[in-house]
């Protein structure tokens, strides 16, 4: 086993920094004008027990994608329940083609 200094990128094998490397691609490209998103970052350290010497170290990555937003009018009945709109249907999807791509 090579020794190094503890840093982001080698904290746990790397693993935080490969983490981070794949999980903030997916973050940015769900952020749209005006919103924000966040990554944070908990290193936690632990003494072993009967050593002097020995840490233990873990880490959490934990991102916060852009929240999504939508609202609606509700009404409360003369049972108490609350009731809405129904959602509207989605639309069918209709092959055109068989499944070979031809137009038989």
């Amino acid at each position: 086993m090579s020794e190094v200094n503890i840093s982001l990128s080698t904290i746990c094998g790397g693993a935080l920094e490969d983490q981070f490397q794949d999980l903030y691609p997916a973050l940015i490209s769900q952020i749209k004008q005006g919103q924000k998103a966040s990554l944070s970052i908990t290193i936690n350290f632990k003494k072993i027990e009967n050593t002097d010497t020995m840490l233990s170290a873990d880490y959490s990555l934990t991102p916060k994608f852009p929240a999504v937003k939508k609202a609606s009018i509700c009404q409360i009945t003369g049972e108490g329940k609350l009731k809405t709109d129904a959602p509207q249907p989605r639309p069918q999807v209709v092959n055109l083609f068989n499944a070979t791509g031809g137009n038989e």
